[in-house]
């Protein structure tokens, strides 16, 4: 894998046609390790609440977006990635679907 991740994001926003298009210049290894380590930290966490199972299925998902939006601040590393274009990068890094749910949530905050 390369150091820098490039990339674009395109947003589209509500049933109109207004589309937000980040360019970004790119995420680099240490921002990328920053953001999977932050995700893991939070599905562990998770984990030991309940909302995800020992093998990381969703166990509720209304509890897992609750985490979330109660703690916005917590996942700045991963939102910062998931901006910089990397979302892919960290899905591929950190996979199942409570990972893909998180990134999902964070990205649209």
């Amino acid at each position: 894998m390369s150091d820098i991740v490039y990339g674009e994001q395109y947003k589209q926003t509500g049933a109109s046609s207004n589309m937000v298009i980040n360019r970004s210049g790119g995420v680099n290894r240490a921002e990328l390790d920053a953001a999977v380590t932050e995700l893991r930290a939070f599905v562990a966490q998770l984990t030991r609440d309940g909302a995800v199972t020992a093998d990381g299925g969703i166990a509720d998902p209304g509890a897992v977006v609750a985490a979330v939006e109660a703690q916005p601040g917590r996942l700045k590393a991963l939102g910062a990635a998931i901006a910089g274009g990397a979302k892919d990068a960290v899905l591929s890094i950190v996979q199942g679907g409570v990972a893909a749910m998180i990134v999902a949530l964070v990205g649209r905050m």
